[in-house]
């Protein structure tokens, strides 16, 4: 018998995942086939020898850019097993790379495999085994992809897939094997292979990293000025993050310290209210639980963080500080897996169940018991606030993605609940109580097509969201709920030139329910205590749309230069009134050789103003949008290899910021009528960022990111400009890790922060007729607190078993119990003033346990 291949290559496969410097062609130019350099004869079906059958095969084989079989699919099947053996022997081949445009590419190929029989008719002259198999990252149960299995010295070898999966024909009797894949250990091990037998195995590689496996990157894509991106197994182990990679955005340059049991983020000096927060593109509410943490979606899901401190692009609206936007990753589908972490501040759960190779179902589950913890360790610490937090977030997700299909689907539920008590007494600060109960859900589905050179993407969402707050005899309740859909398409025209066109439909009604002292209420309280009276209620219901619309580009230039003009349309409908906002931005990116580059942006900005500003009666229904213009320019310098530098200068004028007034505008009737709130505040924020940034070595990572900046703002009225609350000076946090060896690891956080701005109050005046006290400030936030400094250690250790790992870690905060100042509390006079200080050393001892 004999065997007589034909090889033809046919298509080529390529596509850049960036959206900036995409490679994929309509028509692709092959300018080097791929030559098989090492083939595999197949095995003669016995039954097809005994008949005298001969046949053709027709293959198509999937090549990756360095030649190696990723893929068989048998196009016209011959039967009578020669279609099984023919794929076998085929999945062996190795190819010479195939060239476009002189670039190693994947290509697809058609291969033919000839069965004809000689006379006589002999059979396989040596008896064959199967060897198929998994091969799996220890610990973790994650499959490696594109490890090399070799056998017998490498005379014969596969290359495993998605899955993780190979198989190996090879001869009877004993055969010595080896998996070799970057980043982990060889792996070597003997097998019995049986005659006509197929042996199942799994194989297990010890990671060399151990989990140091990502950093804060900021190379993919390189569109935006400040994009920088955090992905997830490294930044787990980040001292003061407990194990959330999503916390780290806290460490990164032109990102403020959070104020105390904050859960929101301050952005080169703007209000929380101003950064967009987004879950695969999908706008949240929050983004932090109580105190700036853990996040609201476990780790698990997280495939990737980007943050855009400013001069993001037109697919983002609504916001005029920064950007937020995690993204959660494909579910694995061929493996159950999970996780469970406890500590002294939560516990929580997550799982993966494939229900078949295209299909998945994800959940996760977190609680807190904080609110047993903290109170205990106020007490120790001598405050005189007692402090009852409580969290959960659950999620739920459904990934279905069909083998060789174009089309990919998910629904993914999840949300979030706080609740919150403050209760404060003492004999010199005004008796307070505070509770605040914050929560949301969401309902995402989306749907992706990918086809060569064009993306489709559409996300269809539901929601709800409360926000009650209650102090003394102010309560205020305000939920709404939310519909909306984003759709996105992409398309690479050419090499050097590629765009994107989007929809970003969304409407909310918000429901306001109020409950305040009577009005025109005569009752008197004693001066300093907190009144008791019956309440009045008031229900309000407002309906906010906005039409949003957006078309970004990207241009590369022979010389380096790279442009990414965008445009971006809103139309807000706010109680009835329309407002239009037609948002331009530019990013420029020139590089200066293979180490330096120049960046710059700018542009327009654009955000409704807070609901509860356009009520008719307390607010004012004609205030237009809040606007901002922001520009940026940055340099990027390599240093060594490992080093690497990032200094941003930035500068933000914001305007039509509303404020409150005291103007009376006089109505058609005659009748006076407050303003409450115009548009006349402005606002502006520059400084100069710098990250110096250590990527993973062998054993160490860190970065050092400094912050120098101004927040200010002044009203109509006001002259001069004042440092907003969100103003602080100097931020610099210092991080490293170390890996020791033997599954230990170190490592440490520290920060020193300016203080926040604060106003001194002189004095206070008597109201008779209201029985309460007016304050005499000296100046509004003329004044700042002590420095803020800090230092966070944390050690792991791992021990890593055949199918699973378990982690125990402790993670000290405030390891020298410095007594930083949060806030003050003035007593009912405004005459003597009592410090709240920041949370004391705070050990917290984990477990995390994955399989």
């Amino acid at each position: 018998m004999r065997f007589s291949p034909c090889l033809t290559a046919t298509l080529l496969l390529v596509s850049s995942p960036g959206f900036a410097e995409p490679a994929a062609v309509a028509e692709p130019e092959l300018t080097k086939a791929p030559e098989l350099i090492r083939s595999v004869e197949p095995f003669y079906p016995e039954q097809a020898v005994r008949e005298g059958l001969q046949g053709d095969v027709v293959l198509q084989l999937e090549l990756d850019a360095e030649g190696q079989v990723r893929s068989v699919q048998v196009v016209v099947p011959a039967g009578h097993g020669f279609d099984e053996a023919a794929v076998e022997a085929a999945k062996q081949f190795v190819f010479s790379p195939a060239e476009v445009k002189g670039k190693p590419s994947a290509v697809s190929i058609k291969y033919t495999q000839h069965f004809v029989l000689s006379s006589p008719p002999v059979p396989a002259p040596v008896p064959t085994g199967m060897l198929a198999g998994r091969v799996f990252e220890r610990g973790v149960n994650k499959p490696v992809i594109g490890a090399s299995v070799l056998a017998n010295d490498g005379t014969v070898q596969a290359t495993t897939d998605a899955r993780g999966s190979f198989s190996l024909s090879l001869p009877a009797g004993s055969a010595r094997i080896e998996v070799v894949a970057p980043g982990y250990d060889r792996f070597s091990t003997a097998e019995q292979i049986k005659a006509g037998v197929r042996v199942e195995v799994r194989y297990n590689l010890k990671s060399q990293s151990e989990g140091l496996e990502a950093v804060v990157r900021g190379e993919r894509d390189k569109k935006e000025v400040s994009r920088r991106s955090l992905e997830r197994t490294e930044l787990e182990k980040v001292p003061g993050t407990f194990g959330d990679p999503i916390r780290v955005i806290q460490n990164l340059p032109g990102v403020a310290r959070l104020p105390f049991l904050a859960g929101q983020i301050i952005v080169r000096g703007a209000s929380p209210n101003d950064t967009g927060t987004y879950l695969d593109g999908v706008q949240l509410p929050l983004l932090y639980h109580f105190n700036g943490g853990p996040s609201v979606i476990n780790p698990e899901f997280l495939d990737r963080v980007d943050f855009y401190p400013g001069g993001f692009g037109a697919e983002y609206g609504r916001a005029i500080g920064g950007i937020v936007d995690v993204y959660t990753r494909k579910q694995d589908s061929s493996e159950w897996h999970g996780s469970a972490k406890v500590d002294l501040i939560d516990a929580g759960a997550y799982v993966t169940v494939p229900i078949s190779k295209s299909f998945s179902i994800s959940a996760a589950f977190r609680r807190s018991y904080i609110d047993v913890v903290l109170p205990f360790i106020l007490r120790r610490a001598r405050s005189t606030a007692t402090a009852t937090p409580r969290y959960y977030d659950y999620q739920l997700r459904l990934d279905y993605h069909p083998p060789e299909s174009k089309h990919s689907f998910k629904v993914f539920f999840f949300g979030s609940d706080d609740l919150l008590k403050i209760v404060n007494k003492d004999n010199v600060a005004n008796s307070f109580q505070l509770n605040q109960h914050i929560g949301f859900e969401r309902l995402m589905g989306a749907w992706t097509y990918r086809s060569q050179g064009l993306t489709l993407v559409a996300e269809p969402y539901v929601g709800h969201s409360l926000n009650n707050n209650g102090s003394g005899l102010l309560l205020l309740n305000q939920s709404s709920f939310n519909a909306g859909v984003r759709t996105k398409l992409e398309y690479q025209f050419a090499p050097a030139f590629s765009g994107r066109i989007g929809l970003d439909l969304l409407g909310t009604r918000t429901d306001i329910t109020s409950e305040l002292p009577p009005r025109g209420s005569t009752y008197r309280s004693f001066p300093g205590e907190q009144a008791s009276a019956d309440l009045e209620q008031l229900t309000q219901r407002r309906w906010v749309y906005d039409y949003g619309y957006w078309a970004e580009g990207a241009i590369t230039f022979p010389f380096g230069l790279k442009l990414f003009p965008g445009l971006r349309g809103d139309i807000f409908s706010l109680r009835g009134q329309v407002r239009h906002s037609l948002d331009p931005r530019l990013v420029i990116r020139q590089k200066l050789g293979s180490e330096t580059a120049i960046k710059a942006s700018v542009g327009l900005y654009h955000e409704p103003p807070p609901v509860q500003f356009l009520d008719p009666v307390s607010g004012n229904p004609s205030l237009p949008l809040q606007a901002a213009f922001q520009t940026s320019l940055g340099i990027e310098q390599k240093i060594t290899r490992e080093l690497g530098l990032d200094l941003t200068g930035f500068y933000t004028r914001r305007f039509d910021l509303a404020e409150r007034t005291n103007d009376i505008v006089i109505q058609p009737d005659g009748t006076p009528k407050p303003v409450n709130f115009d548009a006349g505040a402005v606002g502006r924020a520059y400084g100069v960022e710098i990250l110096l940034r250590h990527e993973l070595s062998r054993r160490f990572f860190g970065w050092l990111a400094y912050t120098l900046s101004w927040s200010e703002q002044k009203g109509r009225y006001e002259r001069n400009y004042h440092s907003t609350g969100f103003d602080q000076r100097h931020i610099l946090t210092l991080i490293a890790q170390y890996k020791l060896g033997r599954g230990w690891e170190l490592g440490g956080r520290y920060r020193l922060v300016s203080g926040i701005p604060t106003t001194p109050y002189l004095d206070a005046t008597f109201d008779a007729d209201a029985n309460n006290y007016h304050p005499i400030n000296g100046g509004f936030n003329s004044a700042r607190l002590p420095l803020f400094h800090q230092l966070d250690v944390r050690v792991d250790k791992t021990w890593t078993f055949e199918r699973w790992s378990l982690g125990v870690y402790l993670d000290v905060l405030n390891v020298f119990n410095i007594r930083n100042r949060a806030f003050l509390l003035n007593d009912y006079r405004y005459r003597t003033q009592e410090a709240v200080s920041d949370i004391p050393i705070f050990p917290t001892l984990g477990v995390k346990a994955i399989w």
